[in-house]
């Protein structure tokens, strides 16, 4: 009589082999497999996510025209505030320009932006990994910053036809150079993503943190990107530091948690910055 064992022993052997020769595969057929089933699933997550962006339409084209008047008059505050905001940014850009001038510095890199609607989020990857409608044919490049105006969201860690996949700054394979605001000496940080158990807000660590350094008093200690490398703008928000600091283990510097400045959680619309011209860390890939 046959016994359940020997009759999954055929099953499990081709599963065996299935996975040794998984393993055993050059580099080179493993992505382009990888890569295959990427644009063989974009195409749904981009017919999924054009189809909730209708349901919205439908929602407002429904709304009563109380609401419609009340959105307007509120997006009509909002583009004069964004208005004067924009005025003020051109004189400081100006200004910038004219002391770069004086102090013979070499301008800073250039980005162009494209605008990008998320596509999909997985709940095992929920801050880990988003997925966005740009890909190769809109000009991302792999390492591209991704913003939510001067918040940063992430970066472009797989690049596909039409999409593209975005490692978010809470992520554990996160890495950026960072500076504290109050920091006088502007010392150089380190912010690095970490895992976030569920029920938790999203947090990112940061190290390196000079032990002579306190948060400001009364106010939160906003993280910047330094520019240094040229991967991020430098002056972008990465979020802000919580107050209670810990004694590294080598006991050199402190390191702390750091809530990011985007809102993670709802966001539905991102910007991808793209370099005019390579970069050093594109150059050493």
């Amino acid at each position: 009589m046959e016994t359940p064992l020997r009759r999954l022993r055929g099953p499990l052997a081709a599963l065996a082999a299935l996975l040794l020769a998984w393993v055993l595969l050059p580099s080179l057929p493993r992505l382009f497999v990888r890569e295959s089933f990427a644009e063989f699933q974009a195409p749904a997550l981009v017919a999924l996510s054009r189809t909730r962006e209708l349901v919205r339409h439908l929602e407002l084209t429904n709304a009563d025209r109380e609401t419609l008047a009340a959105s307007g008059r509120d997006l009509a505050r909002a583009n004069a505030a964004l208005e004067l905001r924009v005025l003020s940014l051109e004189s400081l850009a100006s200004e910038n320009r004219r002391l770069r001038g004086m102090l013979a510095t070499p301008p800073p890199a250039e980005f162009r932006s494209v605008v990008a609607r998320v596509a999909a989020r997985e709940s095992s990857t929920w801050w880990s990994r988003l997925v966005i409608r740009r890909g190769r044919e809109d000009g991302v490049r792999l390492g591209c910053p991704v913003v939510l105006g001067d918040r940063v969201v992430g970066r472009v860690a797989a690049v596909h036809l039409n999409t593209s996949e975005v490692e978010l700054v809470t992520s554990p394979g996160f890495r950026c150079s960072a500076m504290l605001d109050g920091d006088e000496r502007r010392q150089v940080v380190f912010v690095t993503g970490a895992p976030n158990p569920p029920f938790v807000g999203p947090r990112a660590d940061v190290t390196h943190i000079p032990r002579e350094y306190f948060p400001p008093a009364g106010q939160p200690a906003v993280v910047r990107t330094t520019g240094l490398g040229g991967l991020y703008p430098p002056g972008l928000r990465l979020g802000t530091l919580e107050p209670v600091l810990t004694d590294a283990p080598e006991g050199a510097w402190k390191t702390g948690k750091m809530a990011p400045a985007a809102e993670l959680r709802n966001v539905a619309e991102v910007a991808v910055l793209i370099p005019t011209q390579p970069q050093p860390y594109e150059e050493l890939r």
